[in-house]
């Protein structure tokens, strides 16, 4: 920490040595610490600077350590002066920052004073998304069960959510079940659940709901053949009813745990039986449907019908990706 008033690990040797041998010289203290004479010259030069060894009356040539709280009070007292000066500017610039926000509030379309307010521009509604967490308190709960979440909208929304969560804003999010398999959502729900975020998943409603301590709400809207568009409802009681609709969701949602070596968990009635095991083992030795019938001991189109429910819980598009997701999750 004595670094902090410009004294090294070097310069410290040193002056202990010249604390305990005031007749030592530079050469003395330099093989002693290991140092070159120049290294150990500068931190003489920074101690005398410091006060913290004076040249000797009584023996020329040689330098008496001093009490370190004589010389380094000073340097304490500086310290805590630039502190005090920078406590002053950050709150300059807080007070700078609420004028800022002042200035967006009162020129962002609609206002803060609409209890509902709609949104037809996908900036629009990220930059209200960014704000509300930005900004959360207590409480932020996230539907995001859409599939074809925007990346980028993850990465930006990111570092906000991880800051909330520094903050102690509990947060709770019900994610599309593809995130499981997707590398992007596995690393996004990785990050934020090591940091305190409860996640669920649950499948397609075609809405985005987000409520930040339960007061504030941003519902977005995607529906086919049209652009996306969303709602900022502050009315406490519309607000509530996106509360609802959230812990609605939650509650059939299935738990989402984050395994030791960071892969996600998948729910235990998603897991497939010992049936269904056997058979994905079959498949990813190239057994066709007829041989694997037999072996199994069921009709063709048991097996068929067993491959397509594996590939839709899988959310895979073909036999090959079913393997590699099923051996991803430990099904194999």
């Amino acid at each position: 920490m004595l670094e902090l008033l410009g004294l090294d690990d070097v310069t410290l040797s040193a002056y202990r040595l010249w604390l305990r041998h005031p007749d030592m010289d530079v050469n003395g203290v330099a093989i002693a610490v290991g140092q070159a004479n120049d290294t150990i010259r500068r931190s003489r030069d920074r101690l005398v600077e410091l006060s913290l060894l004076l040249p000797s009356t009584e023996h020329p040539g040689h330098l008496v350590a001093v009490h370190p709280e004589a010389g380094l009070e000073h340097l304490l007292q500086a310290q805590h002066e630039a502190l005090i000066r920078r406590h002053e500017r950050l709150v300059r610039a807080r007070a700078q920052v609420s004028t800022f926000v002042s200035e967006y509030l009162d020129n962002r379309p609609g206002g803060d004073g609409a209890e509902v307010e709609h949104i037809d521009s996908a900036d629009q509604a990220r930059a209200e998304l960014l704000t509300l967490v930005g900004r959360a308190e207590k409480e932020v709960l996230a539907l995001h069960t859409r599939r074809g979440r925007p990346p980028a909208l993850t990465a930006e929304v990111l570092p906000v959510e991880l800051r909330a969560l520094q903050r102690g804003v509990a947060m709770r999010s019900v994610l599309p079940r593809t995130v499981s398999t997707d590398e992007t959502g596995v690393g996004y729900v990785r990050t934020v659940a090591s940091h305190g975020l409860e996640a669920r998943l649950a499948d397609d409603p075609r809405i985005d709901a987000t409520t930040v301590d339960g007061r504030v709400g941003l519902v977005q809207f995607v529906q086919h053949g049209t652009d996306p568009h969303a709602l900022i409802v502050r009315s406490p009681a519309l607000a509530n009813l996106v509360t609802m609709l959230f812990e609605q969701v939650w509650d059939s949602a299935e738990p989402l745990a984050v395994e030791a070596d960071g892969d996600l968990e998948s729910p235990a009635d998603d897991r497939p039986n010992d049936t269904e095991r056997l058979l994905l083992r079959l498949l990813s030795l190239g057994v066709k449907d007829e041989a694997a019938a037999r072996h199994l001991g069921v009709s063709v189109r048991t097996v068929r019908r067993m491959v397509a429910d594996l590939m839709t819980r899988l959310d895979a598009r073909s036999r090959f990706q079913a393997g590699t997701v099923a051996a991803r999750r430990g099904w194999l």
